[in-house]
């Protein structure tokens, strides 16, 4: 019985241990939220709610539906070319960095460096090559050529950014295959 009674408090103590942990899931969530607006500000970036008439260099759309996805235009693609559309293949190329007052370069794909191309398919999230951010970046960049740049909160990007509470900012461009 005793035995027993001193498992019982063991299990009790780290239950307890477990349950007052200073990191949960919301204190994560609001130092996110804050490490997004510190960038915002450092870089003196201008949000819009609405697509701005000119892009300028910091002048970024805050995409409406999604919580703290930022898109900024860099450089307007070929609007001649067929715009993307759901199951397109899209060829990216991009650099992932972090939002922090001295950015890491995280991982980037380049076709030139990397000899293949990395490829998803467009409206198709369960395809774990791309994030939900970069289905809506394509969708809103609509013309292959397009560059702009990311502030993606972890709830839209892979699942490791997801399950650290990590946001990240990517420079971004992308292309469709054609056969």
């Amino acid at each position: 019985m005793r035995k027993l009674f001193q498992i019982a408090v063991l299990m009790i103590a780290a239950m307890m241990a477990i349950g007052c942990t200073n990191t949960t899931y919301s204190k994560l969530l609001k130092k996110e939220k804050r490490q997004i607006a510190d960038y915002i500000d450092r870089e003196n970036i201008v949000v819009y709610s609405h697509v701005p008439d000119e892009w300028g260099e910091k002048n970024y759309y805050k995409i409406s539906g999604y919580t703290n996805l930022y898109i900024h235009i860099v450089e307007q693609g070929d609007t001649t070319a067929q715009a993307v559309k759901a199951g397109d293949e899209i060829i990216v190329r991009y650099k992932k960095y972090t939002l922090t007052s001295y950015p890491d370069t995280v991982s980037y794909w380049n076709t030139d460096e990397a000899g293949y191309p990395l490829v998803f398919q467009q409206g198709n999230l369960s395809d774990a090559r791309a994030c939900e951010a970069w289905h809506v970046a394509v969708e809103f960049m609509k013309y292959p050529g397009t560059v702009c740049k990311l502030i993606v909160p972890s709830k839209l990007g892979f699942v490791d950014d997801n399950s650290s509470v990590t946001p990240y900012g990517y420079d971004f461009t992308f292309r469709i295959k054609r056969y």
